[in-house]
């Protein structure tokens, strides 16, 4: 099937293949959850060969039925819903705002640090005797983010690209002497090049920007040595914020780790309890809890890989939990969700027998 599916050739199914899919036509039927597991890998079979065909699923199908008669129609489709504006969207952010309005919110904790550096920046740069002092704030602010490694490593790309940015187009400057067109078909292509590279690293993309910046300055007349002296020392001024303010007031993941274990237990447990419980009254309750339940689990699993991973690149003497200790706690608990899904893979009908160990 699936080398019918990438060549476009009719499936042709061996002798024996067909005899083992073949059913005897006596013998005991499949009952209770093996008759489900056929159910599903009979209808997954089903989307197989609709897909192959090029025609698509039953719902696309039906899906595309009823787009095109809205169309004809005028109308939208059912399950077509606006987008919210601003106003409806309000409520939204605030929500999100409160939830992290607490001491140990790293995203609360990073907008401390943000305005801080910016208003310490401002000042330094209107302080010095010095021009363009916008230059050190912007460069703190441009490379903080959350995470420490993410800061230091983009503080030192920035300055290291700026230092060889501004150094090339000042010895091409100095060396040719180009005029005023020259200078600004220069700074075109280093603004082209800025966007074509912002990919390939941080440091290329302020190179460019570097350049440009001399070029620009060079049309203007300014002196180039003076120039390249205050870019370089306020880039390096700025990451400089930037690090004392992640060291003053910090938002280490490594103490976290706990917590987010026990957030990641706490919900793989909710949900290995959401489907035993459909176990023991299929009737009575719904799929949405353990739907609920599973996307919860998920959450927690990123939250847990996102901070082990931060983790590990944090210069915190208590490293919390130790690498063997992690990984194995980690292997655990997958475990764990892989016998819940499991479980959930043949959670019994609505009108099925309770299990009483359930």
């Amino acid at each position: 099937a699936a080398r019918a599916i990438r060549k476009g050739d009719p499936v042709k199914l061996p002798a024996p293949a067909v005899a083992a899919l073949k059913t005897p036509d006596t013998g005991a039927l499949l009952t209770g959850p093996p008759l489900r597991a056929a159910d599903r890998l009979a209808a997954l079979l089903s989307d197989v060969i609709e897909a192959a065909e090029g025609d698509g699923t039953k719902e696309e199908r039906a899906g595309a039925e009823e787009a095109a008669d809205a169309i004809k129609e005028s109308r939208l489709p059912a399950e077509h819903h606006p987008r919210p504006g601003l106003l409806r969207l309000a409520p939204v952010v605030i929500g999100a705002m409160r939830r992290e309005a607490h001491h140990g919110s790293p995203i609360l904790r990073h907008a401390v640090r943000l305005s801080a550096v910016a208003a310490v920046g401002y000042l330094l740069g209107r302080l010095l005797p010095l021009g363009h002092g916008y230059w050190a704030p912007l460069a703190a602010v441009m490379v903080m983010r959350p995470e420490f490694s993410q800061t230091y490593s983009r503080a030192v790309a920035r300055f290291g690209g700026t230092l060889v940015g501004v150094f090339l187009a000042s010895a091409i400057v100095e060396t040719v002497h180009p005029g005023t067109g020259p200078l600004a078909a220069l700074a075109v292509v280093c603004a082209l090049l800025m966007y074509l590279l912002m990919r390939t690293g941080y440091a290329v993309a302020q190179a460019c920007v570097g350049a440009y910046v001399v070029f620009l300055l060079g049309m203007a007349g300014d002196d180039l040595s003076q120039t390249v002296f205050e870019r370089v020392l306020l880039t390096l001024g700025g990451g400089l914020l930037a690090m004392i303010s992640y060291a003053v007031y910090p938002a280490w993941e490594t103490p976290r780790l706990r917590t987010r274990l026990g957030d990641w237990l706490k919900a793989d447990g909710r949900y290995a309890a959401a489907v035993v419980d459909q176990y023991a009254d299929p009737a009575e309750r719904g799929r949405g809890d353990v739907r609920h339940a599973l996307l919860a689990t998920r959450e927690a699993r990123v939250a847990w890989q996102e901070a082990v991973a931060t983790a590990r690149h944090e210069p915190v003497r208590h490293r919390g939990l130790s690498h063997a200790a992690a990984d194995a706690t980690q292997h655990s608990l997958a475990q764990l969700g892989r016998v819940a899904m499991l479980l959930e893979a043949h959670i019994p009908h609505g009108g099925a027998t309770p299990v009483p160990g359930a």
